[in-house]
């Protein structure tokens, strides 16, 4: 004996070090592997329980258990083995949310502290030690009902790659009798698709509901803008007159997307303004948008996106001396001769934002630059030594 651990100790010696470092590693690399495969399975199980649970709520409410508020002790939650308590409290807390929010079940849930502690019942036929849900009798004779006539038993078990939910409400009554049972498998039940806890709905209404979004949300829109541009004051020092009156503005054209996602959209308007006694005119503008608050528009919440956009901008009228620097130009000489009205013809630059509710109604704010635009009769809202604005708009946007 002596002589045969005297030459694995000379062995295990002649082991060199890395390579005992080397086996090692590969242990903790296993068992890092199993401990992230045991993450990973242990959420999927818990997504197939609160899907069970959702489809288990749901059934309640297109066939209540019950025809008025009954109130229901949650007699006992039982998890899959190896799972332990914490899935158990999150099945249950899941669960209480889903009564809470879905009173059309008829299901109150009702807080009953003896239910799932062990109680002593003594009779001629002997002394029973046991939960108090197993042991109605003794329960009642305590008076720790609490009003609950009822016990609901959730209990998962797993079943090759399926998950099973068995359901059943027993009366508490000495003989247990049991009032609703249902047993749900995860290979078989409908999954929770697009359906929150407070809203709880089938897979074909669901599937419904998508398909009427997408059937409403068209390739290309037609956009009506409802616009507002209001131009700066001169500067205070100046002796030009400002305070051009706000031009209101109506648009429609066609707007498309340049990706599938809506990420990137294009759009071309035109437009026109009026105002008795003062002027007319017109606008041609094309915009880029690009989506901010995400990459794929989304059905249900707004949609921020930011814009850039060229405009060429058409005024008749008085309004129009306004656009036109200090010395009348030929134009508005010859315009003066023949009595018409003046005119003024430029291009503008915009940059802005705009929230867009499912793709339907949007509203959006932008400034403008005016890059061949000297007029005294105009200041600027924003100077950045290169790039002025001098135009803050508004809008509001109805497609069709």
């Amino acid at each position: 004996m002596r002589r045969a651990l005297a030459i694995l100790s000379l062995a295990l010696a002649a082991i060199p070090a890395g390579a005992l470092a080397a086996v090692d590693t590969a242990a903790e690399a296993r068992a890092a592997q199993v401990e992230a495969l045991r993450g990973e399975i242990a959420n999927q199980i818990q997504l197939q329980a609160y899907d069970l649970l959702d489809e288990l709520v749901y059934g309640w409410l297109q066939q209540p258990v019950f025809p008025i508020d009954t109130p229901v002790v949650l007699a006992d939650v039982s998890a899959p083995v190896g799972f332990g308590s914490g899935l158990q409290a999150l099945i249950e807390t899941h669960f209480t949310s889903l009564i809470i929010k879905n009173p059309a079940t008829h299901v109150v849930l009702a807080h009953c502290p003896q239910c799932s502690a062990l109680v002593v019942h003594s009779g001629a036929k002997g002394t029973v030690v046991a939960r108090g849900v197993d042991e109605p009798e003794a329960l009642s004779s305590a008076g720790a009902l609490s009003g609950a006539k009822h016990a609901l038993f959730l209990d998962f078990e797993v079943e090759g790659s399926s998950l099973v939910l068995r359901a059943r409400v027993t009366s508490l009554q000495p003989a247990l009798p049991i009032v609703y049972a249902r047993t749900l498998s995860s290979s078989t039940s409908s999954p929770a698709l697009l359906r929150g806890g407070d809203r709880l709905k089938s897979a074909a209404e669901a599937r419904q509901e998508y398909l009427d979004a997408l059937a409403g949300r068209s390739v290309y829109l037609i956009p009506l803008h409802f616009g507002l541009r209001s131009y700066a004051s001169p500067p205070s020092g100046s002796t030009a007159q400002g305070l051009i009156a706000p031009l209101f503005w109506l648009e429609a054209g066609v707007e498309a997307p340049l990706t599938q996602a809506r990420a990137w959209t294009g759009s071309f308007t035109l437009g026109a303004t009026w105002a008795p006694m003062s002027h007319a005119g017109w606008m041609a503008q094309v915009r880029v948008a690009r989506l901010l608050s995400g990459t794929v528009s989304s059905l249900t919440l707004p949609d921020l996106y930011g814009f850039v956009g060229a405009s060429i901008i058409s005024l008749n009228g008085s309004t129009a001396l306004a656009f036109s620097e200090n010395v009348p130009s030929i134009e508005n000489i010859i315009a003066a001769d023949r009595k018409t009205d003046p005119h003024a013809i430029f291009p503008a630059l915009q940059v802005g934002l705009e929230l867009r509710v499912k793709n339907r109604i949007g509203v959006a704010v932008f400034l403008e630059n005016l890059p061949t635009m000297n007029s005294p009769s105009i200041g600027k809202y924003l100077d950045y030594s290169i790039l002025q604005f001098q135009t803050f708009g508004a809008e509001v946007t109805f497609c069709f």
